[in-house]
């Protein structure tokens, strides 16, 4: 007679964001991200403003006794100036874009890394993200889960930050 197998799984799950978050990395990509953003907003800004100088200036001196060629040449002037500021625009909402990529993804593949190593040593069979599971339809029994989070923290060497309370937890 033999004895029946019992496969146990060790359901896991891990907060990918807080770990990205709690990494120095992510905040100096964080830091230099939001630096670069307001670079770019404040040299858009300058050239609103210089867009709107132009306009004003436009309005007051072309009149009904403008010659045709002047008021063209001036709003031709115009034109430029609103597709070089689309131009520019463009421009930086790429090279963020790019940099975002190029800051974040090396911290991306440093936290998968890690949660791979712990599955690895820990001989998980899976582990899911909390917060890709919640649009997934994969619904996460917080009590029959191991949250292997502080787990992985360790190993990356970060600290995260402590968990708000929860409703009706016990004190």
């Amino acid at each position: 007679m033999s004895t029946p197998l019992t496969l146990i799984l060790t359901r896991t799950q891990v907060d990918y964001f807080s770990l990205v978050q709690a990494t120095p990395e992510f905040k100096t990509a964080q830091t230099e991200l939001e630096t670069m953003a307001k670079n770019f907003e404040e040299d858009l800004l300058q050239f609103r403003t210089e867009i709107e100088t132009k306009e004003q200036k436009y309005q007051n001196e072309v009149n009904a006794q403008t010659p045709e060629n002047v008021r063209m040449r001036k709003e031709q002037e115009l034109r430029d100036l609103y597709q070089r500021y689309q131009q520019a625009e463009q421009d930086n909402t790429q090279a963020f874009e790019q940099a975002k990529q190029q800051k974040l993804q090396p911290i991306y593949q440093k936290v998968a890394d890690a949660i791979k190593a712990l599955a690895q040593e820990g001989g998980y069979v899976y582990i899911i993200d909390k917060s890709a599971a919640q649009g997934t339809y994969i619904f996460l029994n917080e009590t029959l889960n191991e949250d292997v989070t502080a787990k992985v923290a360790a190993k990356l060497g970060v600290t995260l930050p402590a968990a708000p309370a929860r409703p009706g937890a016990a004190k």
